[in-house]
């Protein structure tokens, strides 16, 4: 879903014209714990299920909700304080200390 997108970003954009932000809506996405099972029937939720996993992986990398549910809203009234987090030298490469 991205990579197409960042393309044709790539092929739109043009210098001499002003651009807005803009957001992109997708119906039927839902979170894990809301999908009600059942026992006989072959569950139809794969392709969300990756879809959502896409997503989490985008936020998970950018560190921010790059991409949100609608109904949490768009503003946020708090930010996040970064001074005591921990270091994550085993997940992000770019934490790792550099010896020379």
């Amino acid at each position: 879903m991205m990579k197409p997108a960042v393309r044709l970003v790539g092929v739109l954009f043009q210098k001499e014209k002003s651009c807005k932000k803009a957001g992109v809506m997708s119906s039927g996405l839902v979170p894990d714990e809301t999908i009600q099972g059942n026992l006989f029937v072959e569950e139809k939720h794969n392709g969300k299920r990756m879809l959502m996993d896409m997503l989490d992986n985008v936020n998970f990398l950018m560190r921010d909700d790059l991409i949100k549910f609608a109904a949490s809203g768009t503003k946020r009234d708090w930010k996040m304080r970064m001074e005591m987090r921990s270091p994550g030298y085993t997940t992000r490469w770019e934490e790792l200390y550099q010896v020379k």
